[in-house]
């Protein structure tokens, strides 16, 4: 893990690092892991970009949640960062839980993005999904994080992942978890709702979805991009939930591909 900084918050503080020169990109990691999931893709990207790769409230070195929270309190955290370091129109990339929060960004600080990507994330869920999403934590008990791994881990690799260390890497990193802090993000996830507010949202974005994520199929992301006026949509043949991280040269290819349609 980098260099970390931090951004003191009324609920504690904010861990993050900030690395390159150029344009800022904001990085935002999946529930559950933490910012050095980032580490490939700043190794490349630092050279072109300002890069800010960010520890969300509950991960990393960034403080535990210890009291429910919403995606759009995780979306201020974030906004107190970019403003820390006096960035605007920053290009915010989001995996999963990422997504979105760089969603609630864009909807409720939008002078801060100049753009977006959306990777193996949704927008909103149907109601009956919802209790299957809060059920993968429990807020009300003291749990162990070892009753969720293995099924966590088979929702997002891929069965004959190119990258077992990668797996390793994650079954590290959840077993340190905090349960509370896991059971109160899965309960903001469940009541993700964006959609309705994501036509307001005038900065450039591209939704990416992997064809076998059995978190969040295509055709959740792509309501994602349906909902955006300035949108564009790709599906990554063969990509679990965690392609991004398990097939980085893919994925890569295709964020920059974006990224250089950008204004410089």
């Amino acid at each position: 893990m980098s260099h970390s900084t931090f951004c003191e918050i009324p609920a504690g503080r904010i861990a993050y690092s900030r690395r390159g020169a150029g344009r800022p990109l904001v990085l935002l990691h999946p529930i559950g892991v933490d910012r050095s999931w980032w580490d490939e893709y700043i190794a490349v990207w630092a050279a072109s970009y300002d890069v800010v790769a960010i520890d969300i409230r509950g991960h990393g070195e960034s403080s535990a949640v210890t009291a429910p929270i919403t995606l759009a309190e995780h979306a201020a955290d974030i906004a107190a960062v970019l403003r820390k370091e006096s960035l605007t129109g920053a290009t915010l990339i989001g995996v999963s839980m990422g997504g979105m929060i760089a969603q609630r960004v864009a909807i409720q600080f939008p002078e801060l993005v100049g753009g977006l990507i959306l990777c193996g994330t949704a927008g909103g869920f149907p109601d009956e999904v919802r209790p299957r999403i809060l059920a993968r934590g429990d807020m009300n008990r003291q749990g162990s994080m070892t009753e969720v791994i293995d099924e966590t881990i088979t929702r997002w690799f891929a069965a004959e992942t190119p990258r077992p260390d990668l797996i390793q890497k994650c079954r590290e990193r959840l077993a340190a978890d905090d349960w509370y802090s896991w059971s109160a993000n899965w309960r903001a996830i469940s009541l993700l709702d964006n959609l309705g507010e994501l036509p307001g949202v005038s900065a450039p974005a591209l939704v990416v979805a992997g064809d076998a994520d059995a978190s969040i199929p295509p055709a959740v992301s792509q309501k994602i991009a349906d909902a955006l006026p300035n949108s564009r949509f790709v599906v990554v043949p063969g990509a679990a939930h965690f392609g991004a991280f398990e097939m980085r040269d893919v994925f890569a290819a295709v964020f920059d591909d974006f990224l250089s349609t950008l204004a410089q």
